[in-house]
């Protein structure tokens, strides 16, 4: 025999006044919740404290402070640089880039984002990083990265290697890394 909600609630078809548990919001979080909450104020934090990510113009294509590093560059998963043909292909689904934080007086001597839109893992080639420097991980998105902690704080950074090393991204993941 079906219940009548209408029976439950008086026929109250305005709920905006009726104090029961029919109305009530659980404000209380979920570790999910808590944990994305800790993700995003930790990438806001690494972006307020990141001025490369925040320039006054558009980034150039080319070396402003005599580094033989870019302002900006795009990169092929193979670590190779990304081109028209490889923007243009729909089949292309990962994507990378790298920012020379020194042109913008960064910490961080370069920022590398590498992102694969596929399901599965794809394969990056970290590029150069820069004369004398390594890469260290911020935050990758993949699972190893659950919890509170997924955004190392500056100085806490995951040691990662140089140029060529190779770093596998799950599917739909994002890699944040800096050169030191």
């Amino acid at each position: 025999m079906a219940t009548n909600r209408c029976a439950a609630f008086n026929c109250n078809n305005n709920p905006y006044n009726l104090d029961s548990v029919a109305t009530w919001q659980n404000w209380s979080w979920t570790s999910d919740q808590s944990s994305f909450q800790a993700f995003t104020k930790g990438l806001t934090a690494f972006r307020k404290a990141h001025p490369a990510l925040r320039p006054a113009n558009f980034y150039s294509s080319t070396d402003g402070n005599g580094n033989v590093m870019e302002q900006l560059r795009w990169f092929k998963p193979d670590g190779a640089v990304a081109d028209a043909a490889y923007f243009n292909d729909s089949n292309n689904h990962a994507i990378a880039w790298r920012i020379d934080g020194s042109e913008f007086g960064d910490s961080a001597s370069a920022i590398y984002v590498a992102y694969n839109g596929w399901s599965g893992n794809v394969n990056f080639t970290l590029p150069w990083p820069g004369t004398g420097k390594s890469w260290y991980r911020v935050t990758d998105s993949c699972t190893w990265a659950e919890g509170a902690g997924q955004v190392r704080t500056p100085g806490a950074e995951d040691f990662i290697g140089g140029e060529n090393y190779a770093y596998s991204v799950c599917g739909r993941g994002l890699l944040l890394l800096i050169a030191k």
